[in-house]
């Protein structure tokens, strides 16, 4: 297959001394004078070396954090913003081309700018604080343990006297970094207790902490389920063996001899998709705002709180039968592929700018 396999050195490092030292991480490409591989030391308290790859085609990393955008909608101008979609002059961004998607991204940088204009914003990196734990004693620690992984690999690779010594010494930095992490774990943990218990029960302070410390663990979908037996599932795999038994017990299927049964064509074709105004403006008031984006990056509250922009749309006026059908056709095509509601969202408002309130 012409593949190379360019780690050459050991990454697994087991920390019991009569343990050999062996290479399981491989990297294997067919075109290795376009990769460099670097062996680190060990991250956190895996016993495995951080293997690294860089290759010449791939684009420069110029800010690996990036940044989010945070939306201050109780802040927002509303009535000046519905302002400004009743008095935008919808028709030249609607009906500006015969391809919905690019009618669909007009709207979207129409609305995208009155949303800069109206509602206050900022900007915040992302992953700044990914381990708040992570103290000076860790980074100590972690440096220790680097050093010591890069004199144990100079002596092995010299073939050094001194190896047993350095492999001995590796381990207990690693060692001691691993009990670095979990004291820095548990001083945190500790200090957001005192916290907890400091504010009064109940208040606005609790519980603005408590859903902050309560979001960083996982839980489970399905609450714990009752074995016929009386005893209780808990983990993913108790409760996936109890629900494969239970369907196990109900199914009535032969898989003998049976054959799948024939379906007859039924002969019928989806009918006309028809979108009004008003069900377009109820289905806007009827959304949950405290769901989350679609594909768009639009909230649910921007196009409830904005809403009324659709009905100073219902001015627009000009011939756009033609425009109508290659929406209603694109819908049509889009329920067959399942086409998300938020990302569809804009080709029902467009198909509902109709003068005299009909459908398409």
């Amino acid at each position: 297959m012409g593949l190379s396999q360019l780690v050459k050195q050991a990454t697994r490092v087991p920390d019991i001394a009569g343990h050999t030292a062996n290479c399981l991480d491989l990297l294997l490409t067919t075109d290795p004078d376009r990769c460099v591989v670097t062996v680190s030391s060990p991250l956190g308290t895996s016993d495995h070396c951080l293997v690294k790859s860089v290759t010449s085609f791939s684009p420069p990393d110029c800010d690996s954090r990036g940044e989010r955008r945070i939306w201050r909608y109780k802040s927002a101008d509303w009535d000046e913003m519905r302002h400004f979609f009743a008095s935008y002059p919808w028709q030249q961004v609607c009906f500006s081309s015969e391809n919905p998607s690019s009618c669909a991204e007009a709207i979207s940088d129409v609305v995208r700018q009155a949303m800069e204009y109206y509602i206050p914003y900022s900007d915040v990196p992302v992953g700044s604080s990914a381990r708040p734990w992570f103290n000076a004693d860790c980074a100590e620690a972690e440096k220790r343990k680097h050093s010591a992984f890069l004199a144990w690999v100079d002596a092995r690779d010299r073939k050094a006297p001194d190896l047993s010594s350095n492999k001995r010494a590796f381990n207990h930095a690693a060692k001691s970094y691993k009990k670095a992490l979990r004291k820095a774990r548990f001083d945190r943990i500790s200090h957001i207790g005192q916290k907890l218990s400091a504010q009064p029960s109940g208040s606005r302070a609790f519980w603005s902490l408590a859903k902050s410390v309560e979001a960083n663990f996982c839980r489970p979908t399905l609450p714990p389920l009752v074995r016929p037996d009386g005893t209780l599932a808990h983990t993913a795999r108790e409760k996936a063996g109890l629900f494969a038994s239970l369907f196990a017990n109900n199914s009535r299927l032969d898989t003998g001899s049976s054959t799948p049964p024939t379906l007859s064509h039924c002969g019928t074709s989806m009918p006309e998709v028809r979108i009004r105004n008003k069900e377009v403006l109820r289905a806007l008031c009827r959304l949950d705002v405290n769901k989350a984006s679609g594909p768009d990056a639009f909230s649910w509250m921007l196009l409830v709180l904005s809403s009324s922009f659709q009905e100073k749309a219902e001015k627009v006026e000009g011939n756009h039968g033609r425009m109508g059908m290659t929406i209603s056709d694109k819908l049509q095509s889009g329920v067959g592929m399942n086409m998300s509601t938020s990302s569809s969202i804009y080709a029902q408002s467009v198909s509902s700018i109709n003068a005299d309130g009909g459908s398409m």
